[in-house]
Formats: structure tokens, sequence, C-alpha cells
């Protein structure tokens, strides 16, 4: 393959926020998560929550963009789901406390009554079982999360208030990031989360309630994030015939050693849509492992959504997985403009290549 010249990343993305300006919020992001004051994680779940909605809104330059609380309160669900199951085998009683208050905190009850009356602890289940309950579960979740952590986020412990994200309005049903805002929550999406966690663990670690169900060598950043993934061998059949019986990658035969990959990696994005799926053989996925395919695969992988999207869709539906190919689309594309911008390295099947920087002029699809 021969080796082209990277266009200049200020080329490719221009009207996008200053230097200075990522600079400033990364030092404000620093200043709200050690100088607030917290009672609930609720904080957390909505730092990641926005910056997982402004990853899905393809922003990509120094725009202002609204998000609805009925949104957050989605991301709310994905993000406590697994956490308001019991910690402990031993215990049905053991859903680790979110809050210091007294009680359990709102966002997690929520998720017990729906887990309870559907009669299922499968979030995608839960989600199509009832239609008119999930739609109840998110407007009461949405008018917790308005209430309290939108409303107290920017605010530190002595009651000071720094808007620099949005600025509250009680009286709306939505936050506007202010601009450039998207943009540098898109670009620093992994520095955030791992903050976040870190601090959410801490929390809940700290948390006198919580105290009798730990051990010293309990790793609880891993129960509380580490999301429990539906049996993936259910997508075989789906997609063995948009392949042709090949794998993805190296286009060798799949028998006996088929293995589903996740496209945009589960440490890129940890949602499961079942358009990001492709099948491969077991040597391909090893090899993979967390990088970005290389770019003739981002190609290849729009060209069969757009031709087998629909089936895809529907065959998934019946085995009652996530389903939202726009979605799993704009999270590609916000992936490798990272890389791009980034020039991180992408993955080749090719034994004499392995990895390499990326090339956008080999990405003709990719918006920039």
């Amino acid at each position: 393959m021969t080796d082209l010249p990277l266009y200049p990343v200020d080329a490719l993305f221009s009207n996008t926020p200053s230097a200075d300006f990522q600079l400033h919020f990364l030092k404000s992001i620093q200043w709200l998560l050690e100088s607030s004051s917290y009672t609930s994680t609720y904080k957390f779940a909505l730092l990641m929550a926005t910056v997982n909605l402004a990853i899905e809104s393809g922003v990509n330059d120094d725009s202002e963009h609204s998000i609805c609380y009925q949104q957050l309160a989605e991301q709310f669900i994905q993000l406590y789901w697994t956490q308001a199951l019991p910690f402990s085998d031993q215990s049905s009683d053991s859903v680790l406390r979110q809050t210091n208050n007294s009680g359990q905190a709102s966002v997690i009850n929520s998720i017990l009554v729906l887990q309870y009356k559907t009669k299922t602890t499968s979030l995608t289940i839960a989600r199509t079982q009832n239609i008119k309950l999930w739609q109840s579960t998110i407007k009461d979740i949405a008018s917790t999360i308005k209430r309290y952590p939108a409303k107290l986020l920017q605010s530190a412990e002595d009651k000071v208030s720094r808007e620099f994200l949005y600025a509250y309005d009680s009286k709306a049903n939505l936050i506007t990031l202010k601009p450039g805002i998207a943009y540098c929550f898109t670009r620093f999406s992994k520095i955030i989360n791992k903050l976040c966690q870190q601090y959410w663990t801490e929390f809940v670690r700290k948390n006198c309630h919580n105290q009798s169900y730990f051990s010293d060598d309990i790793d609880l950043q891993q129960f509380l994030f580490n999301k429990s993934r539906q049996s993936l061998k259910l997508l075989i059949p789906i997609l063995i015939d948009t392949q042709q019986g090949q794998c993805f990658y190296c286009r060798k035969s799949l028998k006996n050693n088929i293995e589903v990959d996740h496209f945009i990696p589960w440490s890129k994005y940890p949602i499961d849509t079942t358009h990001n799926f492709v099948l491969t053989d077991r040597s391909c996925n090893n090899s993979k492992r967390n990088y970005l395919a290389e770019e003739l695969f981002y190609e290849k992988w729009l060209e069969r959504n757009q031709k087998h999207g629909h089936t895809i869709e529907q065959e998934a539906k019946t085995i009652s997985f996530m389903v939202n190919q726009q979605r799993s689309e704009t999270i590609s594309q916000w992936a490798y403009q990272i890389a791009v911008e980034h020039e991180d390295l992408v993955w080749s099947p090719e034994p004499s290549i392995k990895l390499r920087t990326i090339n956008p002029r080999l990405l003709p699809r990719l918006r920039c």
C-alpha cells in the first residue's frame, strides 16, 4: 500500500474551539470534580451521559448543542442498570447505595421497579416489553436529573456556580451546551469517563452503608462499570450471510472459529448496538484487540450496513438486541475522526503491516 502524506489536521477540522479554550475546559472539569460537593453519584453520571450524547450528536465544531432530559434519562438507565443488581450473590438486598442520604438514590429505585415489573434484568427486554412503563420510568428519571444534578452540577462546595458547560434554566426541558463544549466532550471523552469512574468508585467504596459488602481485594470499579454484555453468539446466524460466510477482515472461511467483534471497540464506546458487530475468525479478533480497523474496512462496514442494515435490524429485534444504525454510524465517524486528529494507529490483518498510522486520504466518506 502506498504511503500517502497525511492531511494537516487544521485543514481537516475547521471552526473548532481554540487550544486555549480546550485547555480551559479541561481545567474547569478538574475544578468541578475536585471542588464540588457530592451527596450522590448523579454528577458523575450526568457528565458521562453528556459525553455519550455529545458523541452521538455528531457535533464536530464549536457550535452549541441541546440535550433533552429524556435523552439523559436513557443514558442514566444504561449507566445504573447493572449497578441496580445485587452486589453479593448471597444477598438479594445488597444493591449498593449511591447516596449519602437515608435511603437509596431515586434513579436506582426507579430502575428496581422497572426490573421488578418487567421481570427481567435485561435492559433491552425491559425497554421493549412494556413501552408505557419504560416511558414512565424515563419521565421520572428525567425529572430527577432536572431537579438535582443538572441544577447543581456546576456548583462547588462554596455554593459558587461556574456555568461553563451550560446555563441552567429551571423552566426548560433541555440543557444547551455552550459553544465549543460538545466538541470538547467528544475530544476528551476518555479522560472525563476515566476520572468520573474513579470518583464514582471512590464515592461508593467510602459510603458507610456499603462497607459490609467489601473485602480488601474487591475490584469495585470492575463491578460498577464492566457492563455485562448479552450473549453475542446469538448474532452469528444474523450476520453470517451478510459476509458470505467469511471473516470480515481476512476473508477466510468461517467454520468452527467464529467470533463476534465490536467493529468500534468496546473500550472506545461501551454500548452494544447490533450494526456495530462483525464476524471474524479467532486469529483476527485476537490480533485486532482494541484498535480501529484500517480505513478500507470502515468503508466496507458502511457498505455492509447500507446494503443489509434493514435486515440486520429486523432480525436483531427478534432476539432483543439494541438496534440503531444511525447511532452506530455516528459513533464510528467520531471514533475515526479522533483517530485522524491524534494520528492513531489502525490495525490491518496483513502480517507485514499489523499496525500503522491512520491515513485520512483513505477515508473518502469521513465527514470533515
